[in-house]
């Protein structure tokens, strides 16, 4: 079977709507065979689009099915118009080749005629600006008046057509795996475009593991251990059934960028991702027998994060895990001013008069942030969850990029491993279901907590908290527990008018860290180790 064939026959409609995969009778979920993936980074709210390639197949998708009712070409690609207005249209159906005939006799008379297509093989042709009288006395057809016509114009080098929004059409490329081109970027499957108002959107509609094939490259190097991207794998795949309605009220389930997870469609697709995907094909990580919320980020900096201190939710497949370790350097340095939030919180419209400190008011195990406020002279601004990272975002500084770091040296101590790695499997003891395992195993590798209950099987663990520069420390909680905690602590940050802020980890650390897949798989743990490692109580089904 060709690529064509499977990609026509996979296909399915929906805004919502799924389809059991095979041998789906004993899972507790259906998985979507296709998806409507908004390309907001190439065409998003705009008037105008690009499209590449000499050939574009012409048609309508239903019931899985790619209905091809016309084709147009081009020796120098295609320009997509959104129009809307008033045009007159011939009161006749034909098929495409009498509707062009008739376009082209009309534009010979000096009419602005387009061959129309309605959809079902059926053809027809507009004409604007113009009246009934005219376009009939021209055409020797009978016509009418469409006052509110909105939908778009495909133009190539001598043809052209309009496709009324509400026939829902769709185009099928011919270049290379019949890709089709939009911005100069390969996109498998098909396109359409969404409009709302008047703009539009280029919809990219594409099987969920051909999906695949451009998102997991997109957010993981193809350098990384076959196990990490196999994690990886998964973890965008159970993350995009999750996360369907995403965008529906704009035509689309998900989009293409880091709101949802990045896609770069064809153009973006490398060797060893696609084998990662092809070898997990259909396994998704679920918690009760549903797809989870499979979040993910670059790096947690050493601790990763319960769910409810990102966003409000507490899921409890996302809870707080020590790292065991995590590959590269995850480091960064911010330095900030009192005239730079001065400035941070003019732009914000925070009426607490000059800022005169940062003040660290609760910090979690592992040494993360997670709340802090900024003292003016009139009053105070609190920072809780993602609005830790992302309230810099109007100062130079832009947003912070994670929530674990100390200010001028002050807060939880941060940076829980040290020492190398090396990619053997001799370390890897037993499943990390429990976490004693894993710390063996780091013990073996030379991997060494530096922090107090960086490792969960460590009972009696404390935080240490740094009160000045000095780096004396003091306990603000003894107690006996090997849970993750959020700590009250009262740190005043300020030193000589500066914020030198210290820290570890990107993102938002919650769930799987990309960096610590990678650490675990060069020592030796399998990506189903991996993602129950990060994503507490899980199976992987399929």
């Amino acid at each position: 079977m060709n690529k064509k064939m499977k990609q026509l026959i996979t296909m399915a409609l929906t805004l919502g709507f799924t389809v059991s995969v095979t041998n789906q009778s004993a899972l507790a979920y259906e998985a979507p065979k296709v998806l409507r993936i908004g390309l907001e980074s190439v065409c998003k709210n705009k008037t105008t689009a690009t499209l590449g390639g000499d050939e574009l197949l012409i048609g309508t998708e239903k019931n899985g099915d790619f209905l091809e009712d016309g084709t147009i070409s081009s020796k120098s690609g295609f320009t997509v118009v959104l129009c809307s207005g008033e045009y007159i249209a011939i009161d006749e159906e034909m098929n495409q080749g009498d509707a062009s005939d008739l376009a082209n006799n009309l534009s010979h008379l000096n009419f602005d005629a387009y061959a129309t297509y309605l959809g079902d093989d059926e053809w027809t042709v507009y004409v604007g600006n113009s009246s009934v009288s005219e376009v009939e006395s021209a055409s020797r057809y009978s016509a009418s008046k469409e006052k509110d016509f909105i939908g778009i114009r495909l133009d190539g080098n001598g043809d052209s057509a309009l496709f009324p929004k509400d026939v829902n059409a769709v185009f099928m490329g011919t270049e290379t795996e019949d890709t089709f081109v939009i911005s100069g970027k390969n996109y498998r499957g098909m396109l359409t475009f969404a409009i709302n108002g008047l703009v539009m959107t280029a919809v990219n509609i594409v099987g969920l593991e051909d999906y695949l094939y451009g998102v997991v490259p997109s957010e993981m190097p193809q350098s990384y251990e076959m196990e990490a991207l196999k994690a990886q794998a998964i973890a965008a795949r159970s993350y995009a059934m999750t996360m369907l309605n995403t965008h529906i009220s704009l035509g689309y389930q998900l989009c293409d960028t880091t709101n949802c997870q990045v896609y770069k469609g064809y153009s973006g697709e490398a060797a060893r991702t696609s084998q990662a995907v092809d070898l997990t094909a259909g396994e998704v990580a679920c918690y009760n027998g549903k797809p989870i919320e499979a979040y993910f980020s670059a790096s947690s900096g050493g601790y990763s994060e319960n769910s409810e201190n990102v966003w409000y939710n507490a899921l409890p497949y996302l809870r707080a895990v020590p790292e065991i370790a995590e590959d590269g350097d995850n480091t960064w340095t911010v330095t900030l001013t009192l005239d730079d939030l001065d400035d941070l919180l003019s732009a914000k419209g925070a009426n607490i008069g000059s800022a005169e400190d940062i003040v660290i008011t609760k910090l979690s195990t592992g040494g993360r942030i997670q709340e802090m406020q900024i003292v003016g002279s009139k009053g105070v601004k609190t920072l809780t969850k993602e609005d830790i990272r992302t309230y810099f975002s109007a100062a130079s500084c832009g947003s912070l990029p994670g929530k674990m770091f100390t200010i001028n040296g002050k807060g939880g101590e941060i940076g829980v491993y040290s020492g190398s790695l090396s990619k053997t499997t001799s370390s890897k003891e037993a499943s990390p279901a429990g976490s004693g395992s894993l710390a063996a195993a780091a013990a073996k590798s030379g991997i060494v907590a530096k922090t107090e209950g960086a490792l969960s099987s460590i009972n009696g663990k404390n935080i240490t908290v740094f009160e000045g520069s000095d780096a004396s420390a003091s306990t603000v909680n003894t107690a006996q527990s090997s849970d993750y905690e959020v700590y009250s602590v009262n740190i005043s940050t300020v030193k000589n008018d500066r914020f030198v802020i210290d820290g570890v980890g990107r993102g938002h650390g919650v769930g799987l860290s990309q960096k610590g897949a990678q650490a675990m798989a060069k020592l030796g743990y399998t990506y189903e180790e991996i993602l129950k490692y990060y994503y507490t109580g899980i199976t992987i089904e399929g």
